[in-house]
């Protein structure tokens, strides 16, 4: 490091001598490319995946993460010199810094979470204090021009059962923690057990798995390993069909630009491997708010992706040398050139379909101590980011002040240290706006990060309904649609066909099951008093009609089991035989009298 920072310093001096334009130009090419390696060598020291680790290693991986905290404050104040230093001289291009350094806060998002390492929802709900007593439960229809995607973190514990899943279209678990040197996991926390996947099945809602690879190092690695990315998608289709799920998001950031082929062709292998499987799974991308390294071949990906969903946050936080918007809609005079607009344009242009474009928005906000209650105002120190539900529980609901140019809420306050201090955020105010901008761009929808920030607070609910829902009319016609074609024979055999492709779903959500033996209960009953009342009538030739239809219910029994040995294990067989068996039996038993010719006296 300290050889890194008198290198600069050189550089400088040299550049202050040199008169020549062309070893002017050499000086700044240089001076880029150990920016650049700084970043690389961030990735490798803090960005790197942990190694699963037991309880006595604890007190050990807190040290370890309180180094790479330093090492970061290191690299931002490195990064912080340089720019002081050469800007005056207009030896390094302002953008690649500030892009630097807005690469190094988006990728520091989804990073970002309690270290603590909790086996169960209820403790993590127990720790995060989520709350249920302050729900909208309204129902509603979403309008099906546009998604409402959101992602749960594991963190969140059981802050969906506050969820009103009528509002979302689909929803991502996050995540699974990719080891990308093999291809499984560190952790995919509880997937296998949360009920968060039925609540959401059964209001329609569509559940995703998150896949995530942090850093170029890590990136490198996977991408470049055929055998690992055979194992993840095998594991990750196992994982699919434990939970009767309906696809993935894939959420790799700060991918190297030597990647770019590979990327693309994990994506098309990624996505004709499961669509082999169901043809109905969604293939969704989480995308940063610039392509920072131009690894994103958009027209080859476009066959194969269903959703891509911009990261729209960040602008302003952790490393940025003034506080402002962490979501700006516009620029203006004021702000860096880069918000949610460019954002999406820049999509837009790289030949991304407006309706499989989704701008994610931040449940959070960010606040400094600042030199000014003026803005924009250079940073004195980064307090931290917020969720809604805290800003909303230390400052209550604030009526000031919203920025006319970024469409984003700031409240400017003096703390008790006498310390000036700015924090910027979104609220149903701030959202209404970008929400009408994704309407009138006709674009496919929103993104949510993350569920559950709001927990306790009905507002951001209520938006959502108001701007993405059809109205009560017209969710009426919808519902009766629906409901006239609930017994359909078209319905009943697609339930039928995904039974048969996943049976341990009827354990995850028993639902279908009742459905099932309800009806086939109310129909028995009917054949059973049938035979009862009139059975002495019943002629030879419809007894053998009966006989008949049992042989034939046995060829369909076996036309079952031999498909359902395509997609299950078997104890899953033996179970679904086991059931056709006793069923038949069962029947075989009740209707034997009704069935058997007996001699008159």
């Amino acid at each position: 490091m300290l050889s890194k920072v008198c290198y600069v310093f050189f550089g400088l001096v040299c550049f202050l001598l040199t008169e020549n334009i062309s070893a002017q130009d050499g000086l700044k090419d240089r001076f880029n490319q150990v920016i650049k390696e700084n970043s690389i060598q961030q990735d490798s020291n803090q960005e790197s995946e942990p190694e699963p680790v037991t309880q006595v290693e604890v007190s050990q991986k807190n040290d370890s993460l309180l180094l790479v905290q330093k090492k970061a404050e290191k690299q931002d104040s490195l990064l912080n010199a340089m720019e002081d230093v050469s800007f005056d001289v207009g030896l390094i291009d302002k953008e690649a810094i500030d892009s630097l350094k807005f690469e190094s806060r988006v990728l520091s998002v989804k990073k970002r979470r309690p270290n603590k390492d909790f086996s169960k929802e209820k403790q993590w709900s127990q720790h995060m204090g989520i709350i249920h007593n302050n729900v909208y439960k309204k129902e509603h229809v979403l309008d099906t021009t546009k998604n409402v995607f959101g992602w749960h973190p594991y963190w969140m514990g059981d802050a969906y059962k506050s969820y009103n899943f009528s509002l979302l279209s689909v929803v991502s678990y996050f995540s699974y923690e990719l080891n990308p040197s093999t291809g499984g996991y560190y952790s995919i926390h509880d997937w296998k057990t949360t009920a968060m996947i039925d609540s959401a099945k059964a209001h329609g809602t569509k559940v995703v798995l998150s896949v995530t690879n942090f850093g170029a190092q890590n990136n490198l690695k996977f991408l470049s390993n055929k055998t690992a990315q055979k194992n993840f998608i095998n594991e990750l289709i196992n994982l699919l069909m434990l939970r009767g799920a309906d696809g993935v998001n894939i959420d790799f950031e700060n991918i190297p630009r030597a990647s770019r082929e590979q990327f693309t062709n994990f994506i098309i292998d990624l996505s004709s491997s499961l669509r082999s499987v169901n043809k109905d799974y969604l293939i969704t991308m989480a995308v940063p708010p610039i392509d920072f390294n131009r690894v994103f071949e958009i027209r080859q990906l476009n066959p194969h992706v269903d959703m891509y969903v911009i990261m729209g946050y960040e602008y302003y936080g952790a490393n940025s040398k003034v506080a402002g918007p962490v979501a700006p809609l516009n620029s203006g005079q004021l702000w860096w050139e880069y918000n949610l607009q460019s954002a999406v344009n820049e999509y837009l242009v790289a030949g991304t379909p407006a309706k499989k474009l989704l701008l994610g928005l931040p449940y959070y906000g960010s606040e400094w101590v600042t030199y000014d209650l003026k803005f924009p105002s250079k940073a004195r120190k980064f307090i931290g980011t917020t969720t809604y539900r805290n800003i909303r529980k230390k400052h209550g609901d604030l009526a000031c002040c919203e920025d006319d140019i970024s469409k984003s809420k700031f409240y400017v306050y003096r703390d008790n240290a006498n310390n000036y201090r700015q924090l910027w955020y979104e609220d149903s105010l701030s959202l209404s706006r970008k929400y009408d901008y994704i309407n009138d761009q006709n674009l496919g929808g929103v993104g949510i990060w993350a569920l559950g920030y709001d927990n306790g607070y009905t507002e951001l609910w209520k938006l959502l309904a108001a701007k993405f829902a059809l109205s009560e009319s017209k969710a009426a016609a919808v519902k009766a649609s629906v409901s006239s074609g609930r017994f359909s024979f078209r319905r009943i055999m697609s339930l039928a066909y995904r039974i048969m492709r996943n049976p341990q779903r009827l354990f995850s959500n028993p639902r279908p099951l009742i459905a099932i033996f309800g009806s086939l209960f109310g129909v028995s009953v009917f054949g059973f008093y049938a035979l009862y009342r009139w059975g002495c009538r019943f002629k030879r030739m419809f007894g053998i009609a009966i006989k008949s239809t049992l042989a034939l219910l046995l060829i369909v029994l076996l036309a079952v089991v031999f498909i359902a040995m395509k997609y299950t294990a078997v104890r899953d067989i033996a179970f679904l035989l086991c059931g056709f068996i006793v069923g038949s039996i069962i029947i075989l038993f009740i209707s034997r009298k009704f069935l058997t010719e007996k001699d008159l006296p």
